[in-house]
């Protein structure tokens, strides 16, 4: 590599590492501003006599950017990214929360779990050389294939009931729903791993229509199950094809949080005495709450026995340790919140090993994701971002163990071994 192509790709990562500088600005200001329209059980709060240290810890903080965006591991890359808007997050709100633990030692438990993922998420780039399983035209049928038979399963769930109503509407019909064992694990896994996939493939093969098929199909989900994924996915993978279209991929993962967290605060600019659904939506729900989240798991399992894994149920099977009731909702129980599912930083960290062991679970994890780099670093970085953009809001809010399992990880994961190495492009 010549020293004009070191200096360029040197200049390219402090570009990548202002933007994650500039998220985190716009995270702060966000998070104060949540803090005056939340409900008391969130325990999202903000007092100015603390905003100096909360700023310094969340600014040296950042500079871990520069470790993100070192990396040529797209999916690692961009799960890292969306756990260090979670651990910022946290580190702002820890300053001015109600709630009482350690928060001292919580804060370095929150920076070093990060950190404890990302470096073999990051670090190990290599990549399987195997025959390609399928060609092309095999990859092509196998994607028309998975939209059809999801059309199938849509189409038997509207026999079952549907219900034409927004999501906020929603949220009280959703437990009022009964579908099939087998349907309740086939629609996160369709929604989330399988059509995102075949909408990515399909755009890559510039088989337009067929993708517009794929997303038209996860959005006939929602009327069977009213869960926002299936209402959200297709939005979310046309603003991401969008991003990967105009700009690298390395930046596309920064504006990916960035736009939508900006688009909430302008919404709330232009209706400064109403805050909007869009302001409470983003900036409320997808950023604020993973962050609040840990803030719960830290306290709470501060004075509750840890799980030692037994929330995830083969582990519970098998040891016979199974919890009396799932891990959200125990925690919603406490505070009097909506189920309170969190990322792997709270339930593989937090609530299995506490904060002091917390660190290597998450290097476990990120061991994980390095096993999936493997496959997936011999396929185009973008293609890898498009197929996997599902994955990544699932990861800022659910534990790892669902994400491979009920959401489908694994299935993505073999997607991409079957995907012939010379395409898409």
């Amino acid at each position: 590599m010549t020293t004009v192509e070191l200096t360029l790709r040197r200049g390219l990562r402090y570009e990548h590492v202002a933007l994650g500088f500039a998220f985190t600005l716009l995270l702060c200001v966000s998070m104060v501003l949540v803090s005056r329209d939340v409900e008391a059980a969130h325990h999202i709060a903000f007092d100015s006599r603390a905003m100096l240290p909360a700023a310094f810890s969340v600014a040296a903080f950042s500079l871990c950017a520069y470790l993100m965006f070192s990396s040529n591991n797209a999916f690692s890359v961009a799960v890292s990214f969306y756990l260090f808007a979670i651990t910022a997050g946290y580190l702002w709100l820890s300053f001015f929360t109600q709630l009482s633990y350690d928060h001292a030692t919580a804060r370095l438990s929150a920076v070093a779990m990060w950190a404890a993922f990302a470096i073999p998420a990051l670090t190990i780039n290599r990549s399987l050389k195997f025959r390609d399983f399928l060609t092309i035209k095999q990859m092509d049928l196998i994607s028309v294939f998975l939209i059809c038979a999801s059309a199938v399963i849509a189409l038997r769930g509207y026999f079952l009931g549907f219900h034409f109503v927004g999501f906020i509407e929603g949220d009280p019909l959703r437990n009022t729903l009964i579908l099939p064992t087998w349907m309740r694990y086939a629609v996160p896994i369709l929604t989330t791993a399988a059509l995102p996939f075949c909408c990515a493939w399909l755009l890559f093969r510039k088989r337009y229509i067929l993708a517009l098929v794929a997303l038209t199909v996860c959005l006939a989900y929602y009327p069977i199950t009213l869960h926002k994924t299936a209402l959200m996915t297709p939005i979310w993978l046309v603003f991401i094809s969008i991003l990967l279209k105009l700009v690298r991929w390395r930046v596309a993962v920064v504006l990916s949080l960035l736009i939508p967290l900006a688009i909430g605060l302008a919404a709330l600019a232009v209706a400064p005495l109403y805050y909007t659904p869009i302001f409470r939506v983003i900036n409320f729900r997808m950023l604020a709450i993973p962050a609040s989240a840990l803030d719960h798991y830290f306290h709470y399992f501060s004075t509750h026995p840890l799980t030692n894994f037994c929330q995830i149920s083969i582990i519970g099977k098998l040891l016979n340790c199974s919890l009396p009731d799932q891990l959200g909702v125990l925690l919603a129980q406490e505070y009097k919140t909506g189920n309170y599912n969190a990322s792997l930083l709270a339930t593989e960290g937090i609530a299995s090993v506490g904060p002091y062991v917390a660190p290597v679970s998450a290097f476990f994890c990120g061991l994980v994701f390095a096993a999936a780099n493997l496959v997936s670093n011999r396929l185009n970085p973008s293609f890898v971002i498009l197929s996997g953009a599902a994955m990544l809001p699932a990861i800022m809010n659910v534990p790892l163990s669902t994400v491979a399992l009920t959401h489908g990880g694994i299935v993505l994961v073999i997607l991409w071994m079957l995907t012939p190495s010379d395409a898409p492009r």
